[in-house]
Parts: C-alpha cells; structure tokens; sequence
C-alpha cells in the first residue's frame, strides 16, 4: 500500500543528533518537513503543524520548494495514540 501526503510545504529543517538513552548511541538528527493543516473542531478551528521525517535524498529534492503544494511517499505509525508520518 503506498500513502501519499499532499500539501503546502511550510518549511524544511534538519533536526538535532541525539543520544539514544538506552544504548548510549549518538545519531544524527534527520530533516524534517512541516505542513501546517487546519482542523474543524467542536470549539472552531484550529492550525495544526505536522511534521514528516526524511530521508537526506528527499529533503534535498523539496528543498527549493518551500511555499509549494509537494507530494511526498510516506509510511504511518502510531505512538501513544497519536498517528505521524515519515517519508519513503
């Protein structure tokens, strides 16, 4: 099954490494892609800021297209009730 994720492309960044606390491992942060949805709800709407992790490959494709509607290939996951994305 292929989830393709369409919207405005707000911005681009590359996250903080981090030290997994488990293992003790240093890893480097991975770019990270933002798109800004407004949700209906029963007290109004809301903006709502979703986050995509990427690969460096793909962020350096959209890289130049911050402001553009993009379509990006991504996988879901669910942590603690809550559903994220991350590209492919």
């Amino acid at each position: 099954m292929e989830l393709i994720l369409k919207g405005k492309l707000e911005n681009l960044f590359k996250a903080k490494d981090f030290i997994n606390k488990d293992t003790g491992e240093a890893k480097l942060g991975k770019y990270q892609a933002q798109f800004i949805e407004q949700v209906e709800g029963e007290e109004g709407s809301q903006l709502v800021i979703h986050k995509i992790s990427l690969t460096d490959e793909k962020a350096m494709q959209l890289k130049n297209k911050i402001g553009e509607v993009v379509q990006i290939s991504v996988k879901a996951y669910s942590n603690k009730g809550h559903i994220g994305f991350y590209g492919v």
